[in-house]
């Protein structure tokens, strides 16, 4: 069966490759600006200037090593990291190109088939177990055995980096999560000093809250029917106990039944289902929501967008079983093919250390992949914020991995959709769902 769905895997990305070739005969390597505003395929290679590293001091004899990203604001840092490494050694010399995102997924599928592919390749962690099963990454789990630093990794990311067998194929380089954010004046007034932890606190304190003359929700989410709605569902599917393994479960309908219970009391607002996660957080800064699920990524503005209008604390999401939260982040995989395994390993060791990790995530305003990097800073233990974000990373579940993750996760936010809007009970909008997933995961299972 595995080498069926292998054999499938590369048809389907032969069929892909032969139709993108045709109109992007550039390979990656060539200069161009950057259209990834635009989401072009052309010109969308920066290799020169501050992009890539200055090879004027590198060693002839040194092993050559490519590193394809689409970090933009981090570039820099990047930069810096290959360069410090290039100088502290003459054996291996990193060269790092930056490819738009979307244009670096077509190449990797385009690689998969042509076998033009970088020695090291960045991909969204959700993605990482396509492009595995596609035959993008190399299998480094040998070349990691005896490393005692992999205790230290959140489980969340680096099993984002995972096949079903548990083999891995890179390491985790950034991460974030989703906590709780609540307005306390909202709060306060409605005679709440602490942010809920639990379910029924949400309810309660969403329903003292909730102002109907005023438009003030107590809760928002985004449900919206994409990536960013299965995003920030998965942690009250796994707070209830289910996983997307058990979707038809009692537990897993429990889970979308809370939240379609509060937007059916009126509670949370029924745009939710068209909100992105901007949106989300923009109704709560505009003191229209008295708590908001938020991620990481937005602790570095809220303080200019919440102008000083009202006070504001972070805290884990509220539980029903357990807690729970989910990761984003990217991860860095060594490509099939490539003739410098051991030195792609080697850096990358050195990239994720623990020093190198937390130096990486407080510029990138990240969380650490690390459990004993979150503790060189004082950005993730003094900022009580980051720390709540700290502390969730504990508790935070991988979306998947699978490398159907898109199948899953549409079938998963369309389920949600349809209980919010009313258009199923969150029973049977969950059993539509695990009749689309069951399937698959029964023939591939996500790995333990």
């Amino acid at each position: 069966m595995k080498k069926f769905k292998k054999m499938l895997a590369f048809f389907m990305a032969f069929s892909l490759a032969a139709a993108m070739l045709a109109g992007c005969k550039s390979k990656p390597a060539q200069q161009g600006g950057d259209s990834t505003k635009g989401g072009g395929t052309e010109n969308t290679v920066k290799d020169g200037g501050a992009q890539k590293t200055d090879e004027a001091d590198s060693s002839q004899n040194a092993t050559e090593v490519s590193i394809w990203h689409y970090f933009e604001n981090e570039a820099d840092a990047l930069e810096k990291l290959v360069n410090d490494y290039n100088e502290m050694q003459d054996e291996i010399r990193i060269t790092c190109t930056y490819v738009s995102r979307e244009e670096l997924m077509k190449q990797y599928t385009i690689g998969a088939v042509s076998g033009e592919l970088p020695d090291i390749g960045m991909v969204d962690s959700p993605d990482m177990a396509s492009y595995i099963a596609l035959g993008v990454f190399e299998d480094i789990t040998e070349d990691l055995n005896g490393w005692e630093d992999l205790q230290y990794f959140y489980d969340g990311p680096l099993s984002s980096c995972k096949d079903a067998e548990g083999r891995i194929y890179g390491l985790p380089n950034n991460s974030n999560c989703l906590a709780l954010v609540c307005n306390m004046d909202l709060l306060n007034a409605a005679g709440y000093t602490k942010p809920p932890k639990t379910w029924d606190e949400l309810k309660e304190i969403a329903a003292a809250t909730t102002d109907p003359a005023d438009s003030v929700y107590g809760f928002a989410m985004c449900a919206i029917s994409n990536e960013e709605g299965t995003f920030q569902f998965i942690p009250w599917l796994y707070s209830a106990g289910a996983t997307v393994s058990t979707l038809g479960s009692e537990i897993a309908v429990k889970s979308l039944s809370f939240l379609t219970e509060l937007v059916n009391q009126g509670y949370m607002s029924k745009e939710v289902v068209n909100w992105s996660q901007g949106d989300a957080y923009n109704a709560f800064c505009a003191g229209k929501a008295a708590m908001l699920e938020t991620g990481t990524w937005q602790v570095s503005t809220i303080d200019a967008d919440v102008n000083g209008t009202f006070q504001y604390k972070y805290s884990l999401l509220p539980k029903d079983k357990e807690y729970s939260s989910v990761i984003g982040g990217e991860n860095f995989g060594v490509c099939v093919g490539s003739k410098a395994k051991d030195a792609c390993v080697e850096f990358l060791k050195y990239m994720q250390s623990a020093e190198n990790n937390a130096d990486w995530c407080e510029i990138a305003g990240k969380i650490p992949v690390r459990s004993d990097s979150a503790t060189l800073k004082d950005m993730w233990t003094e900022d009580e914020r980051y720390a709540v974000f700290t502390e969730g990373m504990n508790y935070a579940v991988a979306r998947g991995p699978h490398e159907e993750w898109p199948t899953i996760s549409e079938a998963v936010y369309s389920a949600v959709q349809s209980a919010l809007i009313g258009e199923k009970t969150p029973a049977d909008a969950m059993a539509g769902a695990a009749a689309i997933v069951d399937p698959i995961i029964a023939a591939n299972p996500i790995a333990k």
